[in-house]
């Protein structure tokens, strides 16, 4: 068993070396995919879903455990922060692009 450390949990967490090494291949994909900010945002979705089932009485993280965390935890999409006009428009522009057709500017 190694002791792992999580943003999300203030102490060290009982995990196995493969969970251990799962939790950091994902932080490693998505750090390459999405960056630095979102890996850090997963890692503390995580460590407070480890939080949660440690004090629900887990003794330790195992392979399986630690598989269903971080494959199902998701982080946030960055938000839409454009109108619903504005949306529709884009709605529009989409569908005449797929049809062939030049919508206007």
């Amino acid at each position: 068993m190694e002791q792992i450390t999580v943003a999300g949990h203030p102490e060290p967490v009982p995990a196995s070396a493969v969970a251990a090494r799962q939790l950091a291949e994902r932080l490693d994909k998505v750090r390459a995919t999405r960056g630095a900010e979102a890996a850090e945002a997963l890692e503390i979705l995580v460590g407070q879903r480890i939080g949660t089932l440690l004090e629900g009485g887990m003794p330790s993280i195992d392979v399986a455990t630690m598989r269903a965390i971080v494959d199902y935890v998701e982080i946030p999409e960055e938000e839409d922060n454009s109108t619903a006009l504005g949306r529709a428009v884009q709605g529009i522009r989409d569908k005449a692009a797929q049809r062939g057709k030049r919508a206007m500017p």
